[in-house]
């Protein structure tokens, strides 16, 4: 519900923005909960559609995947996800810590080089879920974001075929390599 809805208001933001009856609501959330579809299904359907149908950009050959991650303050302290997270922005208005949700997102660029765009492949929370995955049939990984983000790029690239992967530095770990 991330990439599509246009507030913050969690489901509620995803009736109203596909313009669905109000009554809809409590479908919508036995489908966030349904096993009737996977996470990794519909990924692979998307980069399908992906593939099929975006002119994407190629350097050598290699589709250019592209990554970063994004810390987004939440108040709610209890939130599953929310931690303490560091924050290595070198602007002085920024607090040094802030409680938030630590997200992962990576797109491949589409386009050529005097008009690109970034198509989303995946935004996903990578830090912070230790104690829901202790949900019942809960499924995540206990991996560093940075790894995930690696992760989510080689998963990517099995549908892309080659790739190269653009990060910042702030991704230039021994974990990661």
């Amino acid at each position: 519900g991330l990439m599509l809805r246009s507030d913050q208001l969690e489901v509620t933001s995803v009736v109203r923005d596909l313009a669905l009856a109000p009554n809809c609501y409590d479908s919508m959330l036995h489908f966030f909960r349904a096993s009737s579809w996977s996470l990794t299904e519909i990924r692979r359907c998307w980069f399908s559609a992906v593939s099929k149908y975006a002119p994407l950009y190629k350097e050598e050959n290699a589709h250019v995947l592209v990554g970063d991650g994004v810390k987004q303050s939440k108040e709610g302290r209890r939130m599953p996800g929310v931690k303490k997270l560091y924050q290595e922005s070198e602007n002085s208005a920024k607090p040094e810590y802030i409680h938030g949700h630590m997200f992962g997102g990576l797109g491949i660029l589409a386009g050529n080089v005097r008009n690109w765009a970034c198509i989303p492949l995946s935004i996903r929370l990578h830090d912070g879920l230790q104690a829901a995955r202790e949900w019942e049939g809960a499924c995540g990984s206990d991996a560093s974001h940075v790894v995930q983000m690696v992760e989510d790029a080689y998963q990517a690239a099995l549908a892309f075929g080659d790739c190269l992967l653009l990060l910042d530095r702030y991704f230039l770990t021994v974990p990661a390599l």
